[in-house]
């Protein structure tokens, strides 16, 4: 089953490429990467209330979400900075140096928070081979933006 989760995790992945270029197009329709990130999170909004309502969840007690770390909320934003930055470097570097350095960072990212456990996770300790993935991902990246 594990295979058949990271199958599909790779298909959606792809959407990230078409996702930044779609954008990229729609900023230079827009003339502003900050409209086109606005744009992108407003259908994204839209999409998100459709499928709570197909799928029938509740409404969150806002009296709960109150109560959550202040941290919890920060996806949001960061996920606005990632966008809007994709859009403003892809006509710069090119749709897979974007993509290449931002999948580095995520992995680099991903493995701090999977040895310390960070924001109440399970522990997967960092070990020689994840090390040599990243350092591969990161020479990657020096290749690809060479030639």
């Amino acid at each position: 089953m594990k295979i058949i989760y990271t199958f599909i995790v790779l298909v959606i992945g792809t959407f990230l490429a078409i996702q930044g270029s779609i954008n990229t197009q729609l900023t230079t329709f827009l003339r502003h990467p900050l409209q086109g990130a606005l744009v992108n999170f407003m259908v994204g909004f839209i999409c998100l209330v459709g499928l709570n309502f197909i799928f029938r969840t509740q409404v969150p007690d806002w009296g709960t979400v109150r109560t959550a770390p202040w941290y919890l909320f920060a996806g949001g934003m960061l996920g606005a900075i990632f966008v809007s930055s994709v859009i403003f470097f892809i006509p710069k570097i090119g749709v897979t140096t974007v993509l290449a350095a931002a999948i580095a960072g995520q992995l680099i990212a991903a493995s701090f928070i999977d040895h310390f456990g960070l924001f109440g996770l399970a522990v997967h300790h960092i070990n020689p081979g994840r090390i040599a993935g990243i350092l591969l991902l990161l020479g990657g990246i020096f290749l690809i933006q060479k030639y």
